[in-house]
């Protein structure tokens, strides 16, 4: 069952909600203060007031003018004690070392949340990313601005900082987007086609939110210093009335290109759809992301390749914010730090503003183009380019006996598998970790493996360092015209314990394949209404998945295997809604079903 408050709490690290109160936060409180707060309005083109946070530094000498960090949010700028109106801590550690550092913090509540008024038209609309331009013009021309801008955030505010380079202000001189949702559709909202948990859960959160709901909170959001009656703040929550449900908005949009009545679609929403003034506006990013962490780790390394501004590239192997370590060979039922620290992670952040905000010469641009944690030998890698230089692709072949074999088989077989609707990564999975979850409980998957169909190679004779994303191509049958395919990558060490590196998925009817019109994604699926198609009942189909990318050593003596099931059991909705199919793999004499591994030498 649901639980608002339980789940806002998980929730807090991971979105960065105001309300949190940080145990560093609190500490500040009692330290001498490293700034000085005014919250007010400010209104945009179409007339539409938004509230605004400026933190500025006590530091600041009269009149010196300070490069601003711009956080947008949906989560609340701050927020405030629901019986006695006190202002409740809202600035993280990060904030307070931007403070500490000679930086102007400005943090906002995006259009119909918080305390701004209007109405939202969908998450990361267009109308938000103006908004983006009126903010950063408002405070680009402030006397205490130096007129150079960055943004930065985790989350839904990670996604708003890359949007701000789309609005090409030229005030605006590096973004750093972590976590972010790169494709809005394939993570987090429909992956694989498919409705998850998580939209459910966060769009009651949000609902709340907006609503401004003490009793769900135990907070309301901050007013404005204006807002002496709260008169403001109860007219700008009615505007919020109009906003629509995000959970029935997702579930009814089922197609990319389906648009909502007086709203975009899934078509024009998140950094993904803005490639070309984004690219114009040639702002430098440092992204962070997560191999573990839903598809952030798939749409960062899609930009990478695709998009021309400067990038700096960090992949990690952590849960969602890079509160904790992911790795299932490090982590199991018990929760571990990260690597890099939150510490860390903030001067790397630090840094890069002060090259591109204060013209600091201090490395940033010898940093390497892509750091990423490689799992098994748990180590940070660098490349100037990806794919990694020298990377082949490696075939294994579904073979008799639930065997994955390095040869094609030559005898035709096939494989029924009749779905299991209670197979599940867990409530601690790759999509749950959005709601501030760790990621737990995926380095030991022999019970859910015994109830899907699996295929097994022979021991490696040598390590295997898988980087990138895999394939799988199956020649798969069904006796429902619905359904789904879900595929696991999994390391069977010499114990036979399986531990999950990574996974892929494709709602059948989305099988059609076409030409990535962007970023020449191979296979390609549109999601697109016209693009679906019914599975025809005992008909093979070719099924072509690409699968969330990794970096994995995979040690000598130890076995792939490839799971696949029909259902993720209380993450992804269940497709179909009634009856059970059964899916068959058919294989060998011609006909291909293959799992293509992109492989690197060994070091």
């Amino acid at each position: 069952m649901f639980h608002p408050l339980k789940a806002l709490r998980k929730t807090a690290v991971a979105l960065g909600l105001a309300l949190t109160v940080l145990p560093a936060a609190s500490l500040m409180a009692q330290a001498a203060p490293v700034f000085v707060t005014t919250s007010e309005y400010i209104t945009t083109r179409d007339g539409t007031r938004l509230a605004v946070d400026v933190h500025l530094p006590t530091a600041r000498a009269p009149g010196v003018r300070v490069p601003v960090l711009l956080e947008l949010t949906r989560y609340w700028r701050a927020s405030q004690h629901p019986s006695t109106g006190a202002r409740q801590p809202s600035l993280s550690t990060l904030d307070q070392l931007f403070l500490e550092n000679g930086y102007a913090v400005v943090k906002v509540d995006a259009r119909g949340s918080g305390a701004s008024f209007g109405t939202r038209l969908a998450e990361y609309s267009p109308q938000e990313v103006r908004d983006g331009w009126d903010v950063a013009d408002w405070v680009a021309r402030q006397p205490w601005s130096s007129g150079n801008v960055g943004a930065y955030g985790t989350s839904y505010s990670g996604t708003t900082a890359e949007l701000l380079a789309a609005t090409e202000h030229p005030a605006v001189k590096a973004v750093i987007p972590g976590w972010s949702d790169f494709d809005v559709y394939a993570s987090p909202a429909r992956p694989y086609g498919m409705v998850t948990a998580f939209i459910d859960e966060w769009g009651q959160i949000t609902g709340a939110m907006d609503r401004n709901d003490a009793a769900v909170l135990h907070a309301n959001v901050r007013r404005v210093d204006a807002d002496t009656t709260g008169a403001m703040v109860a007219a700008a929550v009615r505007e919020h009335a109009r906003n629509p449900d995000v959970s029935a908005w997702v579930r009814q949009n089922e197609f990319r290109d389906d648009r909502m009545a007086g709203g975009p679609s899934f078509a024009e929403l998140g950094p993904m759809e803005w490639k070309a003034a984004i690219e114009r506006s040639n702002v430098p990013m440092l992204i962070l992301v997560s191999w573990m962490d839903a598809g952030s780790a798939e749409g960062a390394l899609d930009r990478f390749r695709a998009f021309r501004n400067p990038q700096k590239l960090v992949i990690m192997a952590s849960s969602h914010g890079g509160a904790e370590h992911a790795s299932p060979y490090v982590v199991d039922s018990t929760r571990v730090p990260n690597n890099p620290t939150g510490t860390e992670m903030a001067q790397l952040r630090l840094q890069f503003f002060d090259h591109h905000l204060k013209g600091a010469r201090n490395g940033v641009n010898d940093w390497p183009m892509v750091r990423y944690y490689t799992m098994g030998t748990e180590e940070y890698r660098t490349s100037p380019r990806w794919p990694l230089a020298g990377t082949t692709t490696r075939p294994f072949f579904l073979d008799a006996g639930g065997v994955l074999a390095l040869r094609a088989p030559t005898r035709a077989g096939r494989d029924p598998y009749l779905v299991d609707f209670d197979v599940s990564t867990g409530a601690n999975n790759r999509w749950a970790t959005q709601l501030g979850r760790p990621v737990l409980r995926l380095g030991d998957r022999g019970v859910m493996d015994a109830r899907m169909l699996t295929y097994t190679s022979a021991p490696l004779l040598q390590d295997m360092h898988i980087a990138g994303s895999p394939t799988i191509e199956l020649t798969l049958s069904s006796t429902h015209a619905d359904g789904a395919v879900l595929v696991y990558l999994e390391d069977v060490d010499a114990t036979g314990r399986s531990r999950y590196l990574t996974e892929g998925g494709l709602r059948l009817i989305h099988r059609k394949e076409s030409r990535d019109p962007m970023y020449g994604v191979v296979p390609y699926h549109s999601f697109n209404k016209q693009d679906a198609a019914p599975m025809r009942p005992g008909q093979p189909e070719r099924v072509r998945i690409r699968i969330l990318p990794t970096s994995v050593v995979v040690k000598a003596g130890h076995r792939l295997r490839l799971a696949i099931a029909g259902a993720d059991h209380g993450v992804l909705a269940r497709v179909p809604a009634d009856g059970t199919p059964t899916l068959t793999v058919h294989r060998g004499a011609g006909v291909l079903s293959r799992l293509e591994l992109p492989v690197v030498p060994n070091r």
